[in-house]
């Protein structure tokens, strides 16, 4: 019989080699461990870490969905395991972007298209007066649409852990006087990997002027163009005069939250580990030399964490372990025992 077998669901599936690619990583081997209760002990390790503001993770994964124990043949003592793990901290402010933008835009587009109205109107005999004023509105209108600031928005980030445990596992049998007792346990490698996402704070937008918070949705996007490889992937930019006047019926804030969540997702949750590495190069760029290097002391505490929490599971192993050594010793195993559940 089967040891167990994982429900459907769960975590995505990531590698040893997608954890060696992240930003920091530690690795270490268990043995002679219940992967269940590994499994278990490693969630609230993770679930304890603290930082100024509480608690600062929230995982993701299940025993049910995302532990995988498989018997390699019917009836077989050994099998092999499998085990995911993911956990996200909230979003932080890490500092500023700056762009340059026209704040003016979109009025100078609509005055430079109201004067030329008037100046047409003047030409075809409206008279002297509305000549005069077309002239006027086309000039400020074209003053207006040219003139250009620079104005900042708000960079986040995020700490995000992924855990992936790979190993064999083997069951025993003890027989007491009273019962007999079937556990399953492994030797195990495991990946703590960490990463600092970093991205624009799509939850500040409503404090943005609205012709700026165009402008930064038109970068995301410009950005998301850069990252991603196939055409196919890439987002429609609109830019120029005639986008400066559709500003007047393109001011939903939540629609411009809408399309940056959209491109960052791609980029951040759901891209390929490439895809992430580059957008965050990208925003790093924006902020100055003293909050980069903020980051990257941020960056060392985080492997701080992950050699922390590698620590702490290897003392629970060890403890674990040497109890489970400690029970078998005399004790007289079944000689073909069954892979059963826990």
């Amino acid at each position: 019989m089967e040891m167990t077998e994982a429900d459907e669901g769960g975590l995505e599936s990531f590698t040893r080699q997608d954890l060696r690619k992240a930003t920091k990583f530690v690795e270490g081997d268990y043995s002679g461990i219940n992967p269940r209760s590994f499994y278990r002990k490693l969630k609230r390790a993770v679930e304890e870490i603290q930082d100024p503001g509480g608690f600062k993770y929230e995982t993701e994964g299940t025993q049910s969905a995302d532990l995988e124990i498989e018997s390699e043949d019917v009836g077989a003592k050994t099998g092999t395991v499998k085990g995911r793990l993911r956990a996200d901290s909230e979003w932080l402010e890490v500092g500023n972007g700056e762009l340059e933008y026209r704040p003016y835009g979109p009025h100078g587009a609509m005055g430079a298209v109201l004067g030329i109205v008037m100046l047409l109107l003047g030409i075809g005999g409206g008279g002297l007066l509305w000549t005069l004023l077309g002239i006027a509105a086309t000039g400020g209108g074209i003053y207006g649409y040219t003139r250009k600031e620079f104005e900042t928005f708000p960079i986040i980030h995020q700490d995000s852990i992924r855990v992936l445990l790979t190993g064999e596992v083997s069951e025993r049998t003890k027989k007491g006087e009273d019962e007999t007792r079937t556990d399953i346990f492994a030797n195990m490698s495991v990946v703590f990997s960490g990463d600092v996402f970093v991205a624009v704070d799509s939850g500040s937008l409503d404090e943005l002027d609205w012709t700026f918070r165009r402008e930064v949705v038109n970068q995301v996007k410009r950005w998301h163009n850069e990252v991603v490889e196939s055409d196919r992937e890439r987002l429609q930019v609109e830019s120029g005069f005639i986008w400066q006047l559709k500003g007047w019926i393109d001011r939903d804030v939540q629609k411009h939250r809408g399309v940056i969540e959209g491109c960052q997702t791609g980029l951040i949750r759901d891209a390929p580990f490439e895809y992430r590495v580059a957008y965050t190069d990208l925003l790093k760029e924006q902020l100055t030399a003293e909050m980069r290097e903020k980051l990257e002391t941020h960056e060392d505490e985080l492997m701080a964490e992950l050699e922390e929490l590698a620590e702490d599971v290897d003392v629970y192993v060890e403890r674990e372990g040497l109890q489970h050594t400690s029970q078998l010793e005399g004790s007289s195993g079944d000689p073909d025992p069954e892979l059963g559940p826990e």
